[in-house]
């Protein structure tokens, strides 16, 4: 230990001499908060995708009636009798304006159906699983390290992230599957002192499943305090 410390002091004037002062810049004014939520009201982009959003109705809507058209054409060669009711179907939408207002009404109605019916079959709600507070993420990390000291594990269940990893089952059914304890121990290497490394397995939608733990080093408060009194000889 002295060894170490004669070799820390002599070492300090060299790094002392390298270290260069960092001129300081005025740290900058924070924006005003009364214009936020005025950019955040007239905002460009928001302007801009209902533009998009009504351009792609009207495009989708010509583009049905153009596959409509077509399809009414190819009909009226294969079947003959079909022409004649393509015809009078297509005089009587040219000449009426109230249809032409009710199909498009129709096509309206339809496409939000379609992007409803989308959302909740294919969409983020539809990720969602029963668990509480699932974010419904579509390909989320499978892994998930967190280490959690010693002033963490004091709260107990009174911490949110500690009461969570102590709820979850174990990966392999038990602290005590011999098929993980290589990953055990490696997660005892990585633990802090009085703490623990908890390996998290998390389903598609982030939710964690499961867990394998591994505690660090027990330290009692005589250590820590003999510890400190040696360091604190050695300065002297």
């Amino acid at each position: 230990m002295r060894h170490l410390h004669h070799f820390i002091t002599a070492m300090a004037p060299s790094s002392s001499l390298k270290k260069t002062p960092i001129p300081k810049t005025p740290a900058p004014h924070p924006p005003n908060s009364s214009n936020c939520p005025s950019l955040c009201r007239h905002s460009p982009s928001a302007t801009l995708d209902l533009l998009i959003f009504i351009l792609v109705l009207f495009s989708g809507a010509f583009l049905i009636v153009s596959c409509f058209s077509y399809l009414f054409q190819s009909l009226s060669l294969i079947l003959p009798p079909f022409s004649t009711v393509a015809s009078h179907f297509q005089r009587h939408f040219a000449s009426n304006p109230q249809s032409q207002l009710i199909f498009f009404t129709l096509f309206v109605v339809s496409f939000v159906g379609f992007v409803i019916s989308f959302e909740i079959c294919c969409g983020h709600r539809s990720r969602r699983c029963e668990r509480k507070g699932c974010r419904g993420l579509k390909k989320a990390m499978e892994f998930d390290l967190q280490l959690q000291g010693e002033e963490l594990l004091r709260a107990g269940d009174g911490n949110k992230a500690v009461r969570d990893v102590n709820e979850l089952p174990w990966k392999g059914g038990g602290d005590d599957n011999p098929d993980y304890e290589c990953l055990r121990a490696e997660l005892r290497k990585m633990a802090p002192p009085n703490g623990r490394a908890v390996l998290l397995f998390r389903d598609k939608c982030g939710c964690p499943v499961a867990k394998l733990e591994g505690w660090g080093l027990k330290r009692g408060r005589r250590h820590k305090k003999s510890l400190s009194l040696a360091v604190g000889g050695e300065q002297r």
